[in-house]
């Protein structure tokens, strides 16, 4: 893997516990807080650079400007959660586990890596 540069990288997963897309595919609950937790072990063993990593339910969230936007898109564009954003770009829509989180994280350091 190439050297990473300083930048930081914010990784976000978006749900909404008060829609599931589909009960029968959900390999993995992100909202449970060990699901996270793992996530961000998984995230520090592999990358050596600081990685950030948020869980947000839009149904539990306190409503903000971009949460607002974010489930307004879910709304528009029929968007399958758990939405991936890193960076605040969308990069995975509808269910995904952690080996999927990290080889994104891994593609958005090397696409970095190369600017």
């Amino acid at each position: 893997m190439p050297p990473l540069t300083e930048h930081s990288i914010q990784t976000t997963i978006l749900d909404d516990s008060g829609r599931r897309d589909c009960y029968a595919c959900a390999e993995i609950d992100w909202s449970l807080p060990e699901t996270v937790a793992l996530a961000r072990q998984r995230i520090k063993d592999r990358f050596s650079h600081d990685i950030k990593l948020e869980y947000h339910d839009l149904s539990e969230t306190a409503a903000n400007q971009q949460t607002l936007e974010w489930s307004q898109l879910i709304r528009d564009k029929n968007l399958s959660v758990p939405l991936l954003l890193i960076n605040g770009e969308l990069r995975i829509s509808g269910q995904f586990d952690i080996r999927q989180l990290l080889d994104a994280i891994e593609a958005d350091i090397e696409i970095g890596a190369r600017r």
